[in-house]
């Protein structure tokens, strides 16, 4: 039986994912290179969160999942704890192609194994913000099926022709990874307003100081 809607309805998701979905949800642990990266899902409710933001406009009807975690004890803390398993996974996957190397056989093999557990991509339907997406029937397990989205965009993705697109914040602290989208394809960091800003501050720091030892 499908999951149902506040009116008895099956419960579906018109997912127009962006390109780099799945690095957006890699991303979700932050600062990487730091010793102590920042975790940013830290509770089932923050993946909610994020699920709604990141599949915005379609909201996922996530009223029976919150309905189950507070009727099953631990259900919350166990999805929660696969869904970071399978970020993990697909961090792994695409860190290592950024880098220009082949993804380890047990990641690819987890990917495999968590999409072969969804919904097939059977139909197309009109979203609200236009444009067409896959349509999503969500079954009685909703969490795996909303994350359905994030493993097909993964998928896509490694399939691509050009998996060099893939790269890596040239931040050693931040590491996020990327969709190079630039004409030239050689954009370095994840954003210039954040880390490629501080690097040309630190860069003009560094001229600044070379100038005044020189002076002295």
């Amino acid at each position: 039986m499908d999951a149902k809607d506040r009116n008895g309805q099956p419960a579906t998701l018109v997912v127009v994912a962006p390109e780099g979905l799945c690095l957006d949800f890699a991303n979700t642990r932050q600062w990487r290179g730091r010793p102590e990266p920042v975790e940013t899902l830290k509770s089932a409710p923050d993946l909610l969160d994020w699920l709604r933001s990141a599949l915005h406009p379609s909201e996922p009807p996530t009223q029976a999942l919150m309905a189950r975690w507070e009727a099953e004890r631990g259900s919350a803390e166990a999805d929660l704890a696969a869904a970071i398993a399978l970020r993990e996974t697909i961090h792994g996957i695409f860190d290592r192609v950024a880098q220009g190397m082949a993804p380890e056989d047990a990641d690819l093999d987890g990917l495999n194994q968590a999409l072969a557990t969804l919904p097939a991509r059977r139909g197309l339907a009109r979203s609200s913000a236009g444009g067409f997406g896959w349509k999503l029937v969500l079954a009685p397990s909703i969490l795996p099926d909303l994350l359905a989205p994030i493993l097909w965009s993964a998928a896509d993705l490694l399939v691509k022709p050009l998996p060099a697109r893939v790269q890596r914040c040239a931040n050693r602290e931040c590491l996020w990874l990327f969709v190079d989208d630039s004409k030239s394809g050689n954009r370095r960091w994840c954003s210039m307003s954040s880390c490629g800003n501080r690097a040309k501050a630190q860069r003009h720091y560094r001229r600044r100081k070379g100038a005044a030892q020189a002076a002295d």
